[in-house]
């Protein structure tokens, strides 16, 4: 019973994060690690959890979707597919490797997350003609783990003109929500999910992205962000030492 517990309220926790500055898989994905499931099936179960939340996400700005859609159609292609061969990639990485690769995993998100401001500039600037290529990158990454592939969907957006923060986080909680269910559906036909664990997940999610509200008016993004640094980069080092050395 306590298993249940704690995936539910690293979900919901997860799931605050996640729609007031990101970075919640670095909270779940571990969690579920700990609680027993293999590295690979913590990651397509949360995967498949997440869907809840990025729905909740990219309904928070509908009424800005119109003003969206036609970029969020120039990016459809590349997120879809993107998603598909990132969870296509995950789902044939052979267990003993993804162990291995799990560190620097994190380790990446939390690079991300602390350079953040500035990849979305650097993003932002590479020309129009090659947002297509880096949004499929950024969408196999997404399929393939996740954390932080916001930020540089974020300034890639910026690149193809969009200057309105409310039109960018549209199109990029919509095509988030496309590439996480691309891969989520994917999983979910190779019997890659524990059920039990996902449901209650999906949940905690929902609930946390709802509640993200009141933790955006208590508590500064900045704070929100260094909290995800330290939890990143802490977690990087405990993966390593227990893989690579312990």
């Amino acid at each position: 019973m306590i298993n249940y517990a704690l995936a539910f309220f690293s979900s919901l926790f997860a799931g605050g994060i996640n729609a007031v500055a990101g970075g919640g898989t670095l909270i779940s994905f571990p969690t579920l690690i700990e609680l027993g499931l293999s590295s690979k099936l913590s990651n397509t179960t949360n995967t498949v959890a997440l869907w809840t939340g990025s729905l909740l996400g990219a309904i928070g700005y509908k009424s800005y979707f119109k003003d969206a859609l036609p970029n969020i159609k120039k990016l459809f292609i590349p997120s879809l597919i993107g998603g598909v061969l990132g969870g296509f990639l995950l789902l044939y990485t052979p267990q003993k490797t993804f162990n291995f690769i799990v560190p620097f995993l994190i380790l990446f998100a939390a690079i991300l997350f602390s350079f953040g401001p500035k990849i979305s500039r650097f993003t932002s600037r590479i020309k129009a003609r090659y947002v297509f290529l880096i949004q499929l990158i950024t969408a196999i990454y997404g399929g393939y783990f996740g954390a932080g592939m916001g930020i540089v969907m974020l300034g890639s957006i910026t690149a193809i003109g969009i200057d309105d923060i409310h039109i960018a986080n549209t199109i990029k909680n919509t095509l988030a929500f496309l590439i996480n269910l691309s891969a989520a559906l994917l999983f979910i036909a190779y019997g890659k999910v524990e059920w039990h664990y996902a449901i209650l997940m999906m949940i905690g999610f929902a609930v946390g992205g709802l509640m993200s509200s009141l933790i955006s008016q208590k508590i500064e993004r900045k704070y929100i962000r260094l909290f995800i640094n330290i939890v990143g980069y802490f977690l990087a080092i405990y993966y390593f030492l227990k893989i690579y050395i312990l």
